[in-house]
């Protein structure tokens, strides 16, 4: 359409990036680095999907092991490390490229810490492939809050609306609040169900190469 710019927004833990395969990267370290059984990292596999917050994952594992160490130098380990452990998904890089090649303004906005998210971004160089990186703790705001895809928008010169998309794993955060700031969306369900009470994604992909095929072609 003339006159409109097309844009995106996508969030990045598992979207982007795979966030699980990372964490249990980094899990498989942990194991070896501190001697202990390798059958652990089955532990890991179940608890990394489950823990609601850092606190609450460190705290899980000083108990499962036995660990001498603080709550805080475990959530210290974890967060400054596995960052380390991320790569994109695959097709992401191409996708993007080909989207900014076609003029899509392009947007990353993000739910948790800037050092944690930051460090993820900087491993992967995000930097190169997106307009603008908006991470909750650094503007103020989180996502499904209307006001953080406001900020992105404004920030990229464009205009919340239809034309533009939000892409990303998360009904809550990302499919609602994209609906909420008035634009299209495209859920990575990653194997689970839609709910029958909603958010209604008004696309579903099984991967984020898919997405940005989707995109590429409107």
């Amino acid at each position: 359409m003339v006159g409109v710019t097309r844009f995106a927004f996508f969030d990045l833990d598992n979207t982007l990036v795979d966030q699980s395969c990372a964490l249990m990267a980094w899990a498989r370290d942990f194991v070896a680095d501190r001697g202990l059984d390798p059958a652990a990292v089955d532990w890991f596999d179940v608890k990394n999907n489950t823990a609601p917050t850092w606190d609450a994952y460190a705290e899980q594992i000083k108990k499962q092991f036995g660990l001498a160490d603080s709550v805080e130098g475990l959530i210290h380990e974890v967060t400054e490390r596995y960052p380390g452990y991320f790569t994109l998904e695959d097709g992401v890089a191409d996708g993007l490229r080909l989207l900014r090649a076609k003029e899509w303004k392009l947007g990353v906005i993000t739910n948790g810490t800037s050092g944690v998210q930051m460090a993820k971004v900087n491993r992967v160089d995000l930097w190169s492939l997106v307009d603008g990186v908006f991470v909750s703790e650094s503007v103020g705001v989180s996502k499904p809050d209307p006001a953080i895809f406001e900020l992105a928008a404004d920030k990229l010169g464009v205009e919340l609306g239809r034309d533009g998309w939000m892409v990303g794993d998360t009904l809550e955060a990302d499919i609602a609040g994209g609906c909420a700031a008035g634009l299209s969306t495209i859920w990575l369900p990653r194997g689970r169900t839609q709910p029958e009470d909603g958010p209604w994604p008004d696309r579903a992909c099984e991967s984020i190469a898919e997405a940005l095929d989707l995109l590429a072609a409107l």
